[in-house]
């Protein structure tokens, strides 16, 4: 898999750096049967400043994760409605994995983020045109990503606590084919 993702970021740095040469058409076959392998997920929107929630889920010691913790990349949530919307999103996910929420400030601030951690699964959240959107990764490399989803639903202005029961199911149904099938990388 390295080697596959080396040649693919090899080729796109030629690519980019304007290669005199022509290319090998057998590297068009090649790139062709990479990308069947690998499959393409989107990366998630990046807000220009990502808020880390301070609400966390600590679910039991059997599954292949202990934590899971939250970022804003482009919930376009005011000041005011983030921490209810933390809270509503963690508690929600407590309650659907059978786990409990935890209030941790630590985890709210970004330092604390620099590095990944084992056994922990990080959730990007998003609005999008349709609904909400999120990412689950593993880790903090790109093959990290094991998910990347939106979902459909009504988000209104006044209520938007309301919208976030089905973004909460769907990042349990998530978590449990990833747990079910042992898939917690993009390439499995």
């Amino acid at each position: 898999m390295i080697v596959r993702l080396a040649l693919v970021a090899g080729v796109a740095f030629g690519m980019a750096c304007g290669s005199a040469r022509e290319r090998d058409p057998r590297l068009d076959e090649r790139l062709d049967e990479v990308a069947s392998v690998v499959p393409t997920l989107a990366p998630a929107p990046e807000s220009p400043d990502p808020v880390y929630s301070p609400f966390v889920v600590r679910v039991p010691d059997e599954n292949a994760f202990s934590v899971i913790s939250f970022k804003d990349v482009g919930m376009s949530l005011s000041s005011d409605e983030q921490l209810h919307v933390y809270e509503t999103i963690a508690e929600g996910l407590a309650l659907e994995l059978g786990s409990h929420m935890d209030h941790d400030p630590h985890s709210a601030d970004p330092a604390n983020h620099l590095s990944c951690e084992g056994e922990h699964v990080y959730v990007d959240l998003w609005q999008s045109g349709r609904g909400w959107g999120y990412s689950l990764w593993s880790g903090c490399g790109e093959d990290d990503q094991f998910a990347h989803r939106e979902v459909e639903v009504s988000i209104e202005p006044d209520d938007r606590v309301a919208s976030l029961q089905s973004l909460t199911d769907d990042i349990a149904r998530e978590l449990r084919r990833a747990v079910r099938e042992n898939c917690f990388t993009r390439s499995c």
